[in-house]
């Protein structure tokens, strides 16, 4: 029996790949998170540094409390069962102007993870919309495992690599995933997307939790770091991470870089930058 999700929500993740929108708090809710984030901003005069978007709930406690909110447990677990860790974090925050971009991937590509029972769940802090960059998927398109991709390392290109799927893409076929604050998409590891720069004159600003099974397994280096938020790990594939005490609590900075180094190396092996220290992945 599912906990939150109806059968026909299920049958339209497995069947397309993605979910979307899923309320999983009020606005409200939602602005109180952002007024965390932007408090911190203008304390430390400026948007939140790169190295931290990544791994960002190592850092921020209340990204932290966010990841094991029940209402979005309960929909990752209806997905992939009852076991359940997550495996990073990434925050999002696209400004007006930059002509910053997404080009179009798949998750898979360079996480190194051995499983395809992952997902993202990516949550609107601001309205999320076309003009300032939402995602746009491709459904039925994680049917395909992962594809060739080839790197551009494009200057505007938020990804790491400015990966790239190498096949042409049928953009008529994709949806624009547009969402108002307090709202999230679920996606599957292998889903085709991407999300153009943002043209508005606002800020657009989104919280992606990649959620994992305790099975699944790092193939390009012999440590991996996740967080257990529900159920048992019977695998130890992982090392656990601590909860921080504080924002930018100095244990937590020791810990963050660390962890952010070794998973930077996943995200980079194979390339001539892969012992770059402090990789931030900005999708």
């Amino acid at each position: 029996m599912s906990l939150t999700l109806t059968k026909e929500e299920i049958s339209r993740y497995r069947r397309d790949g993605l979910l979307f929108p899923k309320t999983i708090m009020t606005q409200s809710k939602a602005s109180e998170y952002l007024a965390l984030l932007e408090n911190y901003e203008a304390a430390t005069g400026g948007p939140v540094k790169d190295q931290f978007r990544y791994k960002c709930h190592l850092v921020f406690p209340w990204i932290n409390e966010l990841m094991r909110n029940d209402s979005i447990l309960d929909m990752v677990e209806d997905l992939i069962g009852p076991n359940i860790m997550v495996w990073t974090s990434h925050l999002y925050p696209k400004e007006p102007g930059d002509q910053k971009f997404i080009s179009w991937h798949q998750d898979s590509a360079h996480w190194g993870l051995e499983t395809d029972n992952i997902l993202t769940v990516w949550i609107a802090l601001t309205p999320v919309t076309r003009a300032n960059g939402c995602m746009q998927m491709l459904p039925g398109s994680q049917t395909t495992g992962t594809v060739a991709h080839h790197d551009t390392w494009g200057e505007k290109n938020m990804l790491t690599r400015g990966q790239t799927i190498s096949e042409k893409i049928n953009e008529e076929k994709a949806v624009w995933v547009e969402m108002e604050p307090g709202q999230a998409s679920i996606h599957h590891l292998f889903m085709w997307h991407a999300s153009p720069a943002n043209v508005t004159e606002n800020r657009r600003v989104a919280l992606a939790l990649r959620y994992i099974t305790p099975k699944a397994k790092q193939t390009r280096t012999d440590r991996d770091f996740a967080t257990l938020v529900r159920g048992r790990d019977d695998y130890k594939n992982f090392e656990y991470e601590p909860i921080p005490s504080s924002t930018m609590a100095p244990e937590a900075l020791r810990i963050h870089k660390e962890i952010a180094d070794i998973q930077g190396g996943i995200y980079l092996k194979g390339t001539e930058k892969a012992n770059i220290d402090g990789l931030i992945d900005r999708t």
